[in-house]
Formats: structure tokens, sequence, C-alpha cells
């Protein structure tokens, strides 16, 4: 769904043609900022439609957009407009991940990796039931936890302490 309404968009489209307003007029008067009116002059003028937020592009449209941008000498906001992607920042972040990690790095799905492991290194059994590599695991899981936990601690410990001697100058100073 658009920030803007389709009459919204339609209204400053007419006094555009109509009314001959420049985008810095319309952007006075509505206050929407001129460049994102253009986009929508410019959508208008060459689809005549306005082009809805996509959030997901396949690896085969971005190669074929980047091929094209590519073979016309295209900007990013020409490119853009020709193919409806709302923000031509992302044709820009496409390019330098193709760059950065090649036709692959299109692909990818994006989001944050799971840190945790997909399988738990508990087995679901009786502790007396483990092999000695299901134990090995855990222990080595525990002992990993508490280094963790320790170091949490220890550090809690040392700025509780760099507080106290701060308080402690600051009190001496308005002496």
């Amino acid at each position: 769904m658009s920030k803007y309404s389709y009459e919204l968009k339609m209204q400053i489209i007419l006094e555009h043609k109509t009314k001959h307003y420049g985008a810095f007029i319309l952007q006075r008067k509505y206050s929407i900022h001129h460049s994102i009116i253009e986009q929508w002059i410019a959508q208008y003028e060459l689809n005549g439609k306005f082009t809805e937020p996509t959030r997901h592009f396949s690896g085969e449209f971005k190669l074929k957009v980047l091929n094209y941008q590519q073979e016309h000498h295209l900007s990013d906001s020409a490119t853009a407009l020709i193919f409806g992607i709302t923000n031509s920042g992302t044709i820009c972040a496409w390019r330098k991940k193709y760059i950065t990690g090649g036709r692959e790095a299109l692909f990818q799905k994006q989001g944050r990796r799971s840190k945790m492991p997909k399988k738990s290194l508990i087995p679901n059994k009786p502790r007396e039931e483990w092999t000695k590599d299901e134990e090995l695991a855990y222990l080595r899981m525990e002992n990993e936890y508490l280094k963790k936990y320790l170091a949490l601690v220890q550090e809690d410990d040392r700025k509780k302490q760099q507080q106290k001697k701060d308080r402690e100058k600051s009190k001496l100073s308005e002496n």
C-alpha cells in the first residue's frame, strides 16, 4: 500500500499538466518532496500509471535490469523508471552486490542468517543414554555458555567499579 493515495497523485499530475506547475511549486502546495513528485510525473508520462512498491525481486529480474542498464548506458533513475522500481537506490545496491559477490549474490535471500544451529546439540533422550560424542558436544556447549556468562558478569562488575570511581572523583571535585 502506498503512502499517498492514487487520487492525490492524480490531482498533482493534473495540476502539472493543466496549470503547468513545476515540481517545486507542487512541493510547496502539497508538502511532498519535489523528487517524489518528479518520479510520479515521469512514471505517469511513461506508463500512464503509477508504480506500486515491490518488495521482492527475483535474481533473474535483477540480472536483467543490470544488463539492460549496462547495454543502454542508463542512469539508475532512468532504469528504475523503465522497470517500475520505485527506488533507484535499489539498482545501485544490486550493482554493488554483483560487483562484490558476482552473479550468485543477486540470487541470495535477503535478511539475517540465524545464529542458532538448526539441530539442537542437546539430545532428546535421557542423559544416561547419551553417546560419548553427544555428551562431549553438550559439555563443550555448557563450557562456552559459562565462559560467556562469566565474561558478562566481569564486564558488569568492571562498569560498576568505574561508575563508583567516577562518582568519587566528581564528589572530590565538587568540594
